[in-house]
């Protein structure tokens, strides 16, 4: 663990167990003593990053804390291995801009799961918790982002903050339906 949060911990009061700790119940103690809360949605579980390949299952929603914020992550569905693609890495679709174009050169991407979780810092990964989950509705949610990514990859003009980003384009390919789930 870094000495800074071990620092921060103890000087805000916060409990820790030392290097052991968990540096992300450190860092949400520490910014809930400053009145600082989380906005990770109700819904979502955390994963370890250590455990990720014994978490994550083809055609999870995932989400990934974006660098420097407690309120904004980036999602997208897990598809996982595909042979001959990436070297049979992890893979993530998502739909991504660059902040310099003004998100408005979207893309629908395949990257790997590594690329997908490479932010600034300390990334934080969850998966979306949905009602009546199934084996077979998260594999038509990686089936249906893969063709997307296939048959859709150029989105330029589509991006719009407030109704089709990457939460509502994860969400859709996870239930069809047009919902905005971090309000």
């Amino acid at each position: 663990m870094n000495s800074l949060m071990l620092l921060v911990a103890k000087i805000l009061g916060v409990k820790s167990e030392g290097a052991d700790s968990d540096v992300f119940a450190l860092m949400e103690g520490a910014m809930n003593v400053m009145g600082i809360h989380n906005l990770l949605p109700q819904s979502a579980r955390r994963v370890d990053i250590a455990e990720v390949a014994t978490e994550l299952l083809s055609g999870d929603q995932i989400l990934i804390r974006t660098a420097g914020s407690n309120e904004r992550f980036h999602h997208g569905i897990f598809v996982g291995p595909i042979s001959g693609v990436q070297g049979g890495k992890n893979l993530v679709v998502d739909f991504w801009g660059s902040q310099d174009a003004g998100k408005q050169e979207a893309k629908i991407r395949l990257r790997t799961l590594g690329e997908f979780m490479a932010v600034p810092g300390w990334p934080e990964l969850a998966v979306m918790c949905w009602d009546s989950d199934t084996p077979e509705l998260r594999e038509f949610s990686a089936a249906l982002a893969l063709g997307l990514h296939r048959d859709l990859q150029d989105c330029s003009g589509l991006y719009h903050l407030l109704g089709r980003n990457c939460d509502h384009f994860a969400t859709w390919c996870r239930t069809l339906r047009n919902r905005h789930i971090c309000s």
